[in-house]
């Protein structure tokens, strides 16, 4: 396990890399960081098979800063700088609630990625949003806790179906919103499936 920091557009950018194979990203919530993927181990279960890049967000909570602040499309752009920074290509990324905000926004703005997995995401509202969605064409899967408050996925479920189709969601039975720290070991056996349909 390696934990370094990337300078990037006068910012420091913290993140955990472990494990050797393809590329998949892992992004956090708002209040958390890439440590939590290592604390639910998540992330040692992915590196067994992948090259898991845990990256602390300019809103996380180790890479703060007060020089960068910006709506979710703005740390979308930003998020492919990174992983331009990293040489890293169109890998899965994993974005938990803000984050499955930015990285849906990321799809909408025409950035590749080989899936978007989405946990808890929030913004789902957002029309231009919604028409950037429907317009991508993007591969997405999405997860939700059962008992989410924060992003319900009785209302956001059948909404993303409806936006696009084609995204494959499932909900985690007795999981709240951080449906990864929640049921960690249920959330890797949805996750390395949604990836293997992926070709992943």
């Amino acid at each position: 396990m390696e934990e370094g920091a990337l300078s990037l557009e006068g910012l420091r950018i913290r993140y955990i890399r472990s494990g050797d194979g393809k590329p998949i990203v892992l992004l956090h919530g708002y209040s958390f960081n890439a440590d939590n993927w290592y604390s639910s181990g998540v992330a040692q279960s992915l590196a067994e098979n992948y090259a898991v890049y845990a990256i602390d967000m300019p809103y996380g909570a180790k890479s703060k800063s007060s020089k960068f602040r910006s709506d979710a499309k703005g740390y979308a752009r930003f998020l492919r700088k990174i992983l331009d920074a990293f040489s890293l290509g169109e890998p899965p990324i994993v974005g938990p609630s803000m984050s499955g905000e930015v990285l849906m926004w990321y799809v909408a703005l025409g950035y590749g990625t080989a899936l978007a997995v989405l946990v808890g995401p929030v913004g789902l509202d957002d029309k231009e949003l919604q028409n950037g969605l429907a317009k991508s064409g993007a591969r997405i899967a999405a997860i939700w806790g059962e008992k989410d408050e924060i992003s319900p996925p009785s209302i956001y479920a059948p909404l993303l179906k409806k936006i696009l189709p084609s995204a494959r969601v499932a909900v985690l039975p007795g999981a709240g919103h951080p449906a990864y720290l929640d049921k960690p070991r249920e959330f890797l056996e949805l996750l390395k499936s949604f990836l293997a349909e992926a070709g992943y």
